[in-house]
């Protein structure tokens, strides 16, 4: 939720300098906020992965398995969908966590931005949308993909709506060859805004997805 909301409020910033007075003006700040958004981002996909990584001995040790496999930190699970989405998402805020660096990088032609600045942002919301495909597959278990009674459903059909804007935003954000922009501002802002916000939700809904699963787990004791 704190990487997201670091998203929105850059791109919002954007859109409307008003709101924020002379730190809409610093192009430096911007970024740095971004940056941070993206560190977050990479955090929590971490501990998604972790999650994933151990998702079989959590379930052994609900069955009172004595034979459980040690904890894994990363783990190599191309097998399990839940664990591959994770980790394609992981490595896209790696990538993020490239492209917002490297944009508090002063002085850069069209070439380095496009290079250093927009190449892992494309490839990082390719990531994304990668990553989300695969968990609406593990959701939905195939192609039934119409379940609006379950909050898991909502969770990651959200997250699939934040992974397109942010791929739409990454196709604006491209420098033209000699050009001194991205391809449209306005767009990339705007895209990024809508994108932040559905991740935001997403991130929220987790914390009834959780007490739901808690409640069931002590109805079931």
């Amino acid at each position: 939720m704190v990487g997201s909301a670091c998203f929105a409020i850059g791109s919002l910033a954007g859109l409307a300098p008003g709101l924020f007075g002379q730190v809409s003006q610093s192009v430096a700040v911007l970024n740095a906020v971004f940056f941070m958004g993206s560190l977050f981002f990479t955090s929590a996909a971490y501990l998604q992965l972790l999650e994933a990584a151990n998702a079989g001995r959590r379930a052994a040790q609900a069955r009172g398995e004595t034979a459980v496999k040690p904890f894994c930190w990363f783990g190599w699970q191309p097998g399990q969908i839940g664990w591959l989405s994770a980790a394609v998402q992981f490595a896209g805020t790696l990538l993020f966590n490239v492209n917002t660096a490297d944009a508090l990088l002063p002085s850069f032609n069209w070439l380095q931005e496009d290079l250093l600045i927009w190449t892992p942002d494309a490839v990082g919301c390719i990531c994304f949308l990668v990553a989300s495909w695969l968990a609406v597959l593990e959701c939905c278990h195939g192609m039934a993909f119409w379940k609006i009674k379950g909050l898991p459903w909502w969770i990651v059909m959200i997250n699939l709506l934040g992974s397109i804007g942010f791929g739409i935003s990454g196709v604006f954000a491209l420098v033209l060859p000699r050009a001194t922009d991205v391809l449209d501002l306005q767009a990339v802002n705007v895209w990024t805004l809508a994108g932040a916000l559905c991740f935001l939700a997403g991130a929220y809904l987790l914390i009834p997805e959780m007490t739901k699963q808690k409640q069931s787990a002590n109805n079931s004791l």
